[in-house]
């Protein structure tokens, strides 16, 4: 299926993590022009390297998706190299400190929120304005199934995740009538390492990697986690043309382990 990317103008925040390397990667094979942005120089530069593509298709950032002055010189910045831009994916997130309901700390919600509520918000407010005054394009958010259900542990994020769904509604009926299309994918576990960090705050040292995965992964049918490249290949899809008709929705890919609007276990 061609997707219709070639040459499309895409925005990607949080690139240099497992999952936007995947997005990047199948970007490039797409055919499209990429926009990343990262926090770490070295680890921007070190991609740019391995996508190996010129300046025609490839420019690089570096910002802080907290600092509202960086998210606008980013998107200003993908502009003025490549005149326009067509897709805009805000990807960085953080699943911060592993926090009970008698534990929860201020310092962590202001990090976790800083991330993935502001970085969100930053990137659908430039991203999104420059997409409205040309009258096209679609925004894509990576959130989490932490947006659809709760998670012990994991409170402050899970609320960080909700509050993304509400931008993304939000932004959905603000932007819609201007041309753009605004929806988000929902991840429950992701072969990356954020998904071994969560693994081991959830279940400690006693338990070999190998082991955690399957105890995080039991609920799902296929008895595993998604891979960067599903994940990526969604986001994709719903970024692409075939996909303009979709606003203000939400697509969940959790081989069924959240099975709704529940509580995990």
């Amino acid at each position: 299926m061609d997707l219709k990317l070639k040459d499309k103008v895409v925005l990607i925040n949080g690139a240099t993590g497992g999952l936007g390397r995947a997005v990047c990667f199948a970007l490039k094979a797409e055919g499209a022009k990429i926009a990343l942005s990262g926090r770490d120089p070295e680890k921007v530069a070190a991609l740019a390297t391995e996508l190996d593509l010129g300046p025609d298709r490839l420019w690089t950032n570096i910002a802080d998706v907290t600092v509202e002055e960086q998210v606008k010189a980013y998107v200003d910045g993908a502009i003025e190299h490549f005149g326009h831009i067509d897709i805009v994916l805000p990807n960085a997130g953080y699943e911060g400190k592993w926090e009970f309901n008698d534990q929860l700390t201020k310092e962590n919600f202001d990090k976790v929120f800083s991330i993935n509520v502001l970085g969100v918000m930053f990137m659908l407010k430039y991203g999104g304005a420059a997409l409205a005054a040309q009258g096209s394009g679609s925004i894509v958010i990576t959130s989490s199934i932490g947006g659809v259900v709760g998670s012990p542990g994991m409170a402050i994020y899970c609320a960080s995740k909700h509050a993304v769904q509400g931008l993304m509604k939000s932004a959905a009926r603000e932007l819609g009538p201007k041309g753009v299309s605004v929806k988000s994918i929902n991840p429950d576990g992701i072969y990356t390492p954020m998904l071994s960090r969560i693994g081991k705050n959830a279940l400690g040292d006693s338990m070999t990697e190998e082991e955690r995965l399957a105890a995080l992964t039991a609920g799902t049918y296929d008895k595993r986690a998604a891979t960067p490249e599903e994940v990526a290949y969604l986001i994709l899809y719903y970024a692409s043309p075939w996909a303009q008709h979709i606003y203000g929705s939400k697509v969940v890919i959790d081989g069924a382990n959240g099975d709704g609007d529940t509580v995990r276990p």
